[in-house]
Formats: C-alpha cells, sequence, structure tokens
C-alpha cells in the first residue's frame, strides 16, 4: 500500500470513528457526506443522510433564516464556531429537537467548494448546567435564609466580587454599583474603619485567617452589625494570591444580647425592689400587728397580700427557668470567679452530659469529655470577661462547631462576679461555608483545565497542519528534473508532522477511553529484556544527532506476564521524551532489573529536567512543565503512562534536577503464570 494510500485510510477511519458528527455541504446545501456519528445524532441510517438537503435537519422556526444566514456564509467563508453562546437546535428524522454546538470549515474536494461541518450533541451539557444554576439558586436561598453572604478578593489584580445575600446585608440590591472596590471601606462605621483595615493588611502580610466584628452604615443610614471572616491563599512560592471568606448579619443576635443585658438589669431592679417592698412590708406587718392587738383587725386579709406577692416572685423564677432550659441549638451556663459552673441549661445539655455539673459544683478545669486546649480557651476568655469584656469566638467540640459569645454579670454592687456564656450550635452554617468553597473550587479547577485543553489543541494541531501545508505547496513547485530528491524531501516532511498528529489523536483516543472505562489489560507471557531491544530499534530514526540509547541488563531473559499493547506505549513515551527533551550527544540509558517477584525499568536521560515546583503537578492532564512550552507535546504523555502502569498493577515515579535530567522509575509484578 503506498504512503498516500495510507494515509487515506488513517484519515477515513479519523472520519469514521469520531464521536463527533460530520457532515460534508456543498454550496447548495446539500449533504455529500455523513460520517456514522452525524448519521446516528440526527436519527438516520447509514448513507441515508447523503444527497439530503440541510435544511431539513433544522427546526422549522429557524428555517427562515437560516437561508440567508448560509448565503453570507457562502460569500466569506472562514473556519469558526457556533452554539456557544447561541441558542442552536437540530432536527432529528423522528421529529425531536436537540441543542447542539458547530464548528464551520470551509475547504474544497476535487475543485469544489464545500463547508465540513462538526456537530456536538449539547444536550446532556446543557441539562448539567441547569442542575448547577438550580444548585447556584439552592445556594443563593440557603444564604439568604442564613444571612451569610460571601466574597472574593484577588490580591493580584485587584478584583473583588460579592454573592447576592453580601449585597442584600448591605441595604443594596444585587450588583447595585454603588458597592465597588473603591467605596467597600466608606460602608464601615467610622468607629470600626481603621481597625478593619488594620486587621485586613496584618492578615495579608502574615498569611494568617482571620475573624472579626464590624459595623456597616446602609445608604439608608441604618447600622447593622456584621460578624467578617477571611482566608488567605498563597502560591506554591507562598505569596498571597488570594482571600475568600463569609459575612454574617448579626443584628438580630446582637440585639438580643443586648435585650437580655436589658432583662438582666431589669431581674435585677425587681430583685432590689422586691428586697425593699419586702422589708416595706415587714415593717407595715408590724404596724399591722401593733393596730390589731389594738383594733382587733382580721390578720387574714394581710397575709393574703403577702403570698399573692410570693406567688409573683415565684412565677418570674418560674419563666427564667423556662427560657434557659429550652434554649434552641446550644445551652447557656454561668461561671462564678473562682471558675464554677454555677448555673447551666438548654436544649443539649443531657446530649452532652453536663446536665449535673451544677450540682457536683464544679469546676472548668474538672469538666470530663473536654479537652485540655478547649478549657484552655475558655478560661482565658472568662478571665477577660470578668475584667469587662463582651468577647465572641468559635470552638470545635466532638464534631460539632459552637459560637460563643460571654458576658460579664454585675452584682447589685456594680462589681463582675459571675459571666454569661451563650453557646450557639453553627455546625449547619459551618457546613454551608465548606461546601461554598468546594463549589468554587472545583469551577476554578474546570476552568483552569478547559483553557489548557484549549491552549494546547490549538498550538499542537497547527504546527504540523502548517508544516504539512507548506511542503505541498513545495511539492507542487518541484516538479522538474532532477528535484527528486527534495520531492522526497518534503514527503517525508509531510509522513512525520502526519504521524505526529497520529500520536496528539491517539493520546486523545486513549484519554478517552480510559475515562470511559473501555482500555483492560490483556496480559500475554513474553520476554521483557527482547520486547524492549526490538522496540528500541524502532526510535533509531527519531534520535537525535550524537545521540546513544543503552539498554543494560543483568538477566539475558526475563520473562513478563503484560499486556504488550500497553508495555510498549509506556516505553515508547518515556524514552521518545528523553530523546525529545535532550541536547544532541547525550546518553540516554535504559536500566531492567529483576527482584524477587517484580521487574524493575528506570530510563535515565540528561536532558532539561523538571523544575521542583512542577513535579506535584506532572502526572496531571494537559499539565506541562514551565521549561518545555516551547518544545511540542500535548501533555497528556505522562498522564495516560501512569494510568497504563497502574492498569497492570505496577507504580511509576521519578526524580529530577533542572539541567541535569530526568530519571523514571517502573515497577511491574513479575507474574510468570501462563496461560491465565
Amino acid at each position: 500500500m503506498s504512503d498516500s494510500a495510507k494515509e487515506n485510510l488513517l484519515f477515513k477511519n479519523i472520519f469514521h470513528s469520531s464521536v463527533e458528527g460530520i457532515l460534508v455541504i456543498d454550496e447548495n446545501g446539500i449533504i455529500i457526506k455523513a460520517n456514522p456519528a452525524g448519521e446516528q445524532m440526527f436519527g438516520y441510517s447509514s448513507q441515508e443522510l447523503i444527497h439530503e438537503d440541510v435544511e431539513n435537519l433544522i427546526p422549522s422556526r429557524f428555517k427562515n433564516n437560516h437561508h440567508s444566514h448560509r448565503a453570507n456564509y457562502n460569500s466569506k467563508p472562514k473556519a469558526r464556531r457556533m452554539g456557544h453562546d447561541l441558542d442552536l437546535w437540530g432536527l432529528k428524522k423522528d421529529g425531536t429537537q436537540f441543542q447542539l454546538e458547530i464548528s464551520l470549515s470551509p475547504t474544497e474536494i476535487d475543485n469544489k467548494k464545500v463547508v465540513i461541518a462538526f456537530i456536538i450533541d449539547v444536550t446532556e451539557r446543557m441539562a448539567a448546567k441547569h442542575a448547577l444554576i438550580v444548585s447556584e439558586s439552592r445556594m443563593a436561598e440557603a444564604q439568604q435564609i442564613a444571612h451569610v453572604g460571601n466574597w472574593y478578593w484577588n490580591l493580584q489584580t485587584n478584583e473583588r466580587s460579592w454573592s447576592n445575600e453580601f449585597y442584600r446585608i448591605y441595604g443594596l440590591e444585587p450588583g447595585d454599583v454603588r458597592l465597588n472596590k473603591d467605596t467597600l471601606s466608606s460602608f464601615i462605621h467610622p468607629d470600626d474603619r481603621e481597625n478593619t483595615l488594620k486587621i485586613v493588611a496584618i492578615a495579608i502580610e502574615n498569611q494568617t485567617d482571620y475573624q472579626y466584628e464590624k459595623t456597616i452604615i446602609r445608604p439608608d443610614g441604618s447600622l447593622r452589625y456584621v460578624l467578617t471572616k477571611g482566608k488567605i491563599v498563597s502560591d506554591a512560592n507562598s505569596n498571597t494570591k488570594e482571600m475568600y471568606g463569609t459575612i454574617q448579619d448579626i443584628t438580630k443576635q446582637k440585639k438580643a444580647e443586648e435585650q437580655l443585658k436589658d432583662s438582666e438589669e431589669n431581674l435585677r431592679n425587681y430583685t432590689i425592689e422586691l428586697k425593699e417592698k419586702v422589708t416595706e412590708r415587714t415593717t407595715e406587718l408590724n404596724a399591722i400587728v401593733q393596730k390589731l392587738t389594738k383594733l382587733n383587725v382580721n390578720l387574714n386579709n394581710q397575709i393574703h397580700v403577702t403570698k399573692e406577692a410570693e406567688k409573683k416572685a415565684l412565677s418570674s423564677k418560674q419563666l427564667l427557668d423556662n427560657v434557659s432550659h429550652n434554649f434552641p441549638k446550644g445551652f447557656i451556663a454561668v461561671v462564678d470567679s473562682k471558675l464554677r459552673i454555677v448555673f447551666i441549661e438548654g436544649e443539649e445539655v443531657v446530649a452532652l452530659g453536663f446536665e449535673n455539673l451544677v450540682e457536683n459544683k464544679t469546676v472548668l478545669g474538672d469538666v470530663v469529655g473536654v479537652s485540655d486546649e478547649i478549657k484552655k480557651i475558655t478560661r482565658e476568655k472568662i478571665i477577660k470577661t470578668l475584667k469587662g469584656e463582651h468577647l465572641s469566638y468559635e470552638i470545635e467540640f466532638r464534631e460539632n462547631h459552637y459560637l460563643i459569645n460571654t458576658t460579664p454579670l454585675y452584682n447589685e454592687n456594680n462589681t463582675i462576679e459571675q459571666v454569661l456564656l451563650v453557646y450557639n450550635n453553627i455546625t449547619l452554617q459551618k457546613k454551608t461555608e465548606f461546601e461554598m468553597f468546594n463549589t468554587l473550587k472545583k469551577e476554578q479547577e474546570l476552568s483552569e483545565l478547559k483553557s489548557r485543553f484549549i491552549s494546547m489543541a490549538s498550538h499542537e494541531f497547527r504546527t504540523p497542519l502548517s508544516a504539512i501545508l507548506s511542503s505541498a505547496i513545495l511539492i507542487e513547485k518541484q516538479n522538474g528534473v532532477g528535484k527528486e530528491a527534495k520531492r522526497i524531501n518534503y514527503v517525508s516532511k509531510i509522513r512525520s508532522n502526519v504521524k505526529n498528529l497520529v500520536v496528539i489523536l491517539n493520546d486523545f483516543l486513549s484519554l478517552s477511553k480510559l475515562q470511559e472505562g473501555k482500555i483492560i489489560a490483556q496480559p500475554v507471557l513474553f520476554d521483557l529484556v527482547a520486547f524492549t531491544k526490538s522496540l528500541l530499534e524502532e526510535l533509531e530514526d527519531i534520535k537525535k544527532k550524537g545521540q546513544t540509547i543503552w539498554l543494560q541488563s543483568e538477566n539475558s531473559i526475563i520473562e513478563a506476564f503484560l499486556d504488550l499493547k500497553l508495555f510498549k506505549h509506556i516505553i515508547y513515551n518515556l524514552v521518545s521524551n528523553a530523546i525529545k527533551y535532550s541536547e544532541e550527544n547525550k546518553e540516554i540509558i535504559i536500566k531492567i532489573k529483576r527482584n524477587n517477584e517484580h521487574v524493575n525499568i528506570e530510563i535515565i536521560d540528561q536532558g532539561i529536567g523538571i523544575p521542583i515546583e512542577d513535579q506535584s503537578n506532572i502526572f496531571q492532564r494537559f499539565y506541562r512543565a514551565n521549561n518545555a512550552s516551547n518544545i511540542q507535546g500535548t501533555g497528556l504523555g505522562l498522564n495516560i503512562v501512569k494510568q497504563y502502569t497502574e492498569l497492570m498493577g505496577g507504580t511509576i515515579t521519578f526524580k529530577s534536577e533542572l539541567k541535569e535530567g530526568a530519571t523514571f522509575y517502573i515497577e511491574f509484578p513479575l507474574d510468570t503464570k501462563k496461560n491465565e
């Protein structure tokens, strides 16, 4: 078979095996060629689409405009992609419609202008996009219910973004231009503004997370209390890269605390008033007794009045006990100056095993089941509160997160003798924050992967295609006698670049099959040393000038039970990489050693090496080291090699120093069982 026939067979196989639909359409809109994927996509049998008008594949609501669109395109044809930002639909033979994306590429076949349409069914992608929108909507609803907004700040570009609930907390409609990077600090109350900016600056400088409370002023002049949390993200060089965090409207909580303080003050005043009334009543009773002695007045009426006052006092105490006992999602505790727990009530007290702490007169340091670290933090906060500070902090206890607020309690002499601790269980809020962070991270990773793929694919396909085109043009000009050598040279270049395209396409096909689980190792028994020798002979043609490849093995024969195709791909890829990334006149060494029930293979080169900052990502899809960006490659080879190695039960590692070369270590189980 001639090289031209082989190439035609290759492109024919690509055309028929492509998972994208491919239609070839002439200037009149008639389909002259369709691959199996295209026929299946539109619900037609083999060859049934040939000679069909392309208008028959378009829903009726789009047909009126399509003819003029096609005429405009034929007048100025160029390669373009359609559907990414448009609402494009296709019509199947059975009448059903589906969303699609189309890439158009004009060309000539037999001196006739045609358009090649590459078609992708995006029904599943649009469904996933809709599901993501629903998920984001639910997340926004959850934020609105919890009054928690989130924010993001790129410290390198100064780009900032805020969630819809963030805007609402600031008294704005989502997207209101009055909130931007220049006006953000103006919303902070003047009393808190300097401290807020200082806290953020210190966090950025020290690369530490932070949390603090501040007061903001809405456009309508109202004040809101908010709890702000921030997290620092650094790059591989420990440079501060970005920040993200949450903001929670705690105005109700603050007002509740103020009301609680007012209630405590009212209760204290009532107690004093009651004490004064009791004293007054006692005096009155003494006077009444004296009057009764003289005037024989009925004592029973005065006794009744006294009992009513006692009932009133008892009723107030019962109300306070009920509120404390049923405190939702947490509990309330009171600790005296000696760190004794004198009061504890709430919904979670029994579940935490704290119901007997008051009865046993337990000191904070003796509470069972609480870590020393939590005890230390709580002790420090109580001591500060006994000095008059109001504090708010978080702890993690028994897989739950609690927000604790401390308040000093004063006696009748206005001296602090106790501390009130209010424990709020915020576990659900924490989980929501974590899920938001993971969603954002996955979205960023997907965007980065997509950008890498587009950049790599456009570059790697453009280079060999340009070489093929230029060589073909030069062949046309070398028709004279005596120019056979030049023609052979250009044909060789075309053949070499076609091989490069085949390697790239094979990488894509291998990656697709691996993701779909279609590649299964099919081991056979073979001589690993002899097979490697024959493989290295195939690589002689691609060596650079002066390069030498040495094969070293302590055993002349090593029988292995592995998949021949997968093993060949692994060795071919690693050795071809060693050739590609090494200069001329360099040595490449392949060492094979049998070790008990394993065989170890080392591939050593003296090439450019892998920078240390890239080594942790070198096996990822589409990843290429910084020093290899100008060398042809897809970034898929090592990812496929790793997956193939693991499919056969093996492992692959490496070590490398910049400009010193790299050594890849492969280990396979030496299973010599035959015919299994």
